[in-house]
């Protein structure tokens, strides 16, 4: 697998974003970062994809069933304002996922983008996807918390529950951000 490149100091503005969204929310860098309260704080409206099930009946129904993967977030705008429809089906946790991603392209300034291309696929900007799959992980797992599950000897269970995220993510943060290593080293010195 390709190893994805990220602009100059990214990773750094990205872990910065996660300690300035906790502090302002009045959270310690290592606490849990709720996604739904930061889009509240952000000023961007979050809506789950059954509110529209009296509008669109078979899409929701297609979307919230047999195809749940199909959909699972998308950022609309209107000008400068977003709005974040969500599939609701999904566990909880990916929904946080899924809201973080959303909340990361609003954060990062990535300008909206059409939803197909000319032939009627998915259209994708590859640099602005990649940067909120790294952004959003980062909003719920911070540098700060990834240390303190390892340095806490935290299962991965508890800090699911704790943090809102899956196994996967949280296991990603702590492996992206070094967590072990900073652990060891520290407790080293002692």
């Amino acid at each position: 697998m390709k190893k994805k490149k990220y602009r100059r100091g990214f990773k750094t503005e990205a872990n910065e974003y996660a300690r300035e969204f906790r502090e302002e929310l009045n959270f310690k860098p290592h606490e849990p970062l709720c996604p739904w309260k930061l889009a509240k704080c952000l000023e961007i409206p979050v809506q789950s994809l059954s509110t529209y099930k009296s509008k669109i009946p078979e899409a929701v129904s297609h979307y919230t069933g047999k195809d749940s993967d199909g959909f699972s977030a998308v950022t609309i705008c209107d000008r400068y304002r977003r709005q974040i429809i969500h599939n609701d089906s999904h566990h909880f946790y990916r929904q946080a996922a899924n809201i973080s991603h959303e909340l990361s392209h609003g954060i990062l300034g990535h300008m909206p983008m059409p939803v197909l291309d000319e032939y009627g696929c998915r259209y994708f900007n590859e640099e602005q996807e990649d940067e909120a799959n790294w952004l959003g992980p980062a909003l719920l797992i911070s540098q700060e918390a990834a240390i303190y599950i390892v340095k806490t000897g935290m299962e991965l269970d508890e800090a699911s529950k704790i943090y809102g995220a899956s196994k996967k993510v949280i296991t990603m943060r702590i492996n992206v951000t070094g967590a072990r290593k900073i652990v060891n080293r520290s407790s080293s010195y002692w």
